[in-house]
């Protein structure tokens, strides 16, 4: 589910980023397609669309039946399609890189200064993802490489997301052809609260638009003393005035769209 989240939430980046250059319509409804079936997949195995809530400790809170990883493999195979044919009407177009390339620059010493993650800060050339560098969950059996940037700027930005895809698409291929049955537990057994002892943890992930964190406090009770998250959007976003510096109105929006924010992250 990470995976395909990264794929649908980069698929609609780029439709909403073309948009916001004045491709009305087409563009954001090729990514939508692609988006959708994504999504109804979620819907279909969690009963959410957005939120599925699906992870569990030690594992998950529903199993994925034979016919939904069949559906699901079908869909991440067929995505290489919409990946070339979005890449062929974007990527080299003349007025995509005019206007992006040059724009919103940030260098690499300002990336690490101000703690932004995630594509924004491979697209700076910083090669780090922290499915390398941490390897958490099954992350070390696939084979992938970390797409990165030259320039820092809007259209490294968008590479960068157009690159992410074709990796996530490796990643889920191989992990379709190494899943295996595992043990489902009985729904009547009740699993009770428990007390993690006395501390501090952060634990994180690399999410499609950077690193979200999870820092948790415990007083050895079965409630945190005190749960804190960091988003990735808000981190971001910071350093907009520093990108938007001797552009124009114009280019604000497209340099926003490239940071790719969620306002639920960044309204705090």
């Amino acid at each position: 589910l990470a995976e395909l989240t990264r794929l649908q939430n980069h698929a609609s980046l780029l439709g909403f980023l073309l948009s916001d250059m004045g491709a009305w319509g087409t563009p954001l409804m090729y990514a939508f397609r692609e988006r959708e079936k994504i999504l109804d997949l979620f819907e279909s195995l969690s009963g959410s669309r957005m939120m599925c809530d699906y992870m569990r400790f030690g594992g998950c809170r529903l199993d994925a039946s034979d016919e939904w990883l069949a559906r699901a493999k079908q869909i991440v195979d067929r995505f290489p399609e919409f990946l070339d044919e979005f890449e062929e009407l974007i990527l080299g177009n003349e007025i995509v890189i005019g206007r992006t390339q040059n724009v919103g620059k940030i260098s690499a010493e300002l990336a690490i200064n101000s703690g932004i993650t995630g594509p924004m800060m491979r697209a700076c050339g910083v090669n780090y993802d922290i499915r390398k560098v941490d390897g958490y969950g099954f992350y070390r059996r696939f084979k992938f490489r970390i797409p990165l940037g030259e320039h820092g700027d809007t259209y490294d930005r968008l590479m960068m997301r157009a690159l992410e895809m074709h990796e996530s698409v490796s990643i889920l291929q191989q992990a379709f052809a190494q899943i295996q049955p595992g043990p489902v537990l009985n729904p009547k057994v009740k699993v009770r609260a428990f007390r993690p002892p006395v501390g501090e943890a952060y634990g994180r992930i690399e999410a499609p638009k950077g690193e979200l964190g999870f820092y948790l406090l415990s007083d050895g009770s079965p409630n945190p003393y005190r749960y804190r998250v960091r988003p990735p959007s808000f981190i971001n976003l910071t350093i907009l005035e520093d990108m938007c510096l001797g552009h124009t109105v114009a280019d604000v929006m497209v340099i926003l769209g490239s940071v790719d924010i969620v306002m639920g992250e960044v309204d705090r």
